[in-house]
């Protein structure tokens, strides 16, 4: 069982002036960001893969070559990448396809 703090304490032995001048550095940096995603680390060959794909190259045929070089993805990351680099965002509106049933079969 935890205990409860006590904020009254803690506010009377905070200095209020070197907080806020460590909140206003903050302010002047970008935040850090902790996690790289496939996206990431595949921007630099953004073009390079995506005219591959173009001129008929599979996202698993890719996906083996980058691994061989030392990048572990997957043909399904790969595949949204390429996806999202085609359309020119960064697939935030990618729009998704709603299955509704009706009686048990499925439409597309």
């Amino acid at each position: 069982m935890s205990t409860r703090m006590d904020y009254a304490q803690i506010a009377t032995k905070l200095d209020y002036a070197a907080l806020e001048k460590k909140l206003e550095q903050l302010t002047q940096r970008a935040p850090p960001r902790k996690r790289k995603t496939a996206a990431d680390v595949l921007e630099p060959l953004r073009e390079r893969l995506l005219a591959l794909h173009r001129k008929g190259w599979s996202s698993g045929q890719l996906a083996d070559e980058l691994k061989a070089a030392g990048v572990p993805v997957s043909p399904a990351r790969l595949r949204e990448c390429l996806t999202r680099w085609a359309v020119g965002g960064d697939g935030a509106a990618i729009p998704r396809k709603r299955r509704r049933t009706k009686r048990g079969v499925a439409d597309a």
